[in-house]
């Protein structure tokens, strides 16, 4: 649903959205299929402040984006510079940090959702977005369990098919030694470069063959791969990550063009895209949507003011997902409890009655609905439907001053008249009946 744009009504900005009731299902949908699964593999929630020091975001990537500060959200408190969170990964470390969670049994496994601003070449753009993040274990297979955690979400969520692209950057010797073999390669390609990419290859080579990528696929097929220059404690890191994928039976494909230039990347970088939608017999007018992007971050805590400690971690747009839900036409089912009963009423007399009806009701542990609006009966048996009510309680000022409730059956039709000191005993007799 699109907002009619009224004069002098404020809007949202392009690349802001709001989860209007319409789309709940979808939102409810994903987050329960979601942390479901985190709990099962052990991951706990951390619920985040929506703003952040600045510096949260700008001291992991000093040397890969210097400007990153004009780009974020900023804002002065206190004398201090704070931003919109722009990442979930730093804001997860630095609550792991900032309560002592060293002192906890490690690994230490977060979790945290909620609205991201992403800085961007063209602005601000606002994701939801789900961060797992696992801290102080430096072996491989939390890279593979993060990566087979992924698979499962993935699949519990019934986006369709998906393709997991893998690379390594290696470790603080390997990254320098593989940084100039791309410099290289782009001095020799000089003629064959867009002006964009030129210009960017300069200072960031690794950002240069991301744009390359998808200017020139054949081109940057020709780049220097990372696996040629590392070292061989990163070889072999990389190696038994892989034999783990290869006995979780994770599927990937190795992408020597995904790379990334973050400071606190180390050893692997992943990414998780769903295949483009098409008709039958139709090839996709547009790429796969990636919706996890992932890697090891062993820097990050170091970066942060911290003392070095293992992590690795994904982040998930779950706006993407919802999207990629509407998109297949998905059968969601709608997640929220549903009311067992909704008490409808006509006349002042049964609507002042039937707040406290209503209360009682609840209070008794049924799960009903109800809506003081002056509507009519037959609107309010509709709003009974939408709420896939089994029954639905008819209280008008013939009831009221008899002491007396309406219970209608919602699929038959069939309707009694039960007195009102009774109807709770009656409800939950049906209901155990019907359940």
């Amino acid at each position: 649903m699109t907002a009619k744009k009224k004069a002098d009504v404020p809007v949202l900005p392009e690349g802001y959205f709001d989860i209007i009731p319409d789309d709940q299902k979808f939102w409810r949908f994903v987050w329960k299929k979601a942390n479901g699964l985190l709990a099962d593999y052990s991951f706990e929630r951390a619920d985040l402040a929506p703003v952040e020091l600045a510096e949260t975001f700008t001291r992991p990537v000093a040397s890969s984006e210097p400007d990153r500060m004009k780009k974020l959200a900023v804002a002065r408190s206190h004398g201090a510079a704070l931003a919109l969170r722009a990442d979930m990964a730093p804001s997860l470390m630095r609550v792991y940090l900032q309560y002592g969670m060293q002192a906890l049994p490690h690994p230490v496994k977060l979790f945290a959702n909620g609205p991201v601003v992403e800085p961007t070449e063209r602005g601000t753009v606002m994701h939801y977005s789900l961060g797992v993040q696992t801290i102080g274990d430096e072996t491989e297979a939390v890279d593979a369990e993060l990566l087979f955690l992924g698979c499962r979400i993935m699949e519990a969520l019934s986006l369709g098919s998906f393709t997991i692209r893998i690379n390594t950057m290696g470790d603080a010797l390997s990254k320098p030694v593989y940084a100039r073999a791309l410099r290289d390669f782009f001095k020799h390609n000089a003629r064959k470069l867009s002006a964009r990419t030129a210009a960017v290859a300069k200072d960031d080579p690794c950002a240069a063959l991301t744009i390359l990528a998808t200017e020139d696929a054949d081109l940057a097929k020709e780049a220097p791969q990372s696996v040629d220059h590392l070292s061989e404690p990163a070889r072999l890191f990389f190696r038994r990550f892989l034999e783990f994928l290869d006995e979780g039976k994770v599927p990937y494909i190795i992408d020597h063009t995904l790379v990334t230039s973050d400071d606190f990347a180390t050893h692997t970088i992943w990414e998780f895209v769903v295949d483009p939608i098409a008709a039958e017999g139709e090839i996709p007018a547009v790429p796969g949507l990636t919706v996890i992007r992932g890697g090891r971050m062993d820097r990050l805590a170091e970066l942060l003011g911290g003392a070095k400690t293992a992590s690795a971690g994904w982040t998930m747009d779950i706006d993407a997902v919802v999207a990629r839900l509407k998109g297949r036409n998905a059968n969601v089912p709608d997640v929220q409890a549903h009311a067992k009963v909704f008490l409808s009423q006509l006349g002042e007399a049964a609507k002042k009655r039937s707040l406290m009806l209503f209360e009682d009701i609840r209070k008794a542990g049924i799960d009903v609905r109800y809506s003081l609006s002056r509507d009519t009966i037959k609107g309010q048996l509709r709003m009974a439907a939408r709420y896939n009510a089994r029954f639905a309680l008819i209280f008008g000022q013939k009831e009221a001053l008899e002491g007396t409730v309406i219970v209608r059956e919602m699929d038959t039709g069939i309707q009694e008249t039960i007195p009102l000191e009774k109807i709770i005993d009656e409800l939950k007799k049906r209901l155990k009946a019907r359940p």
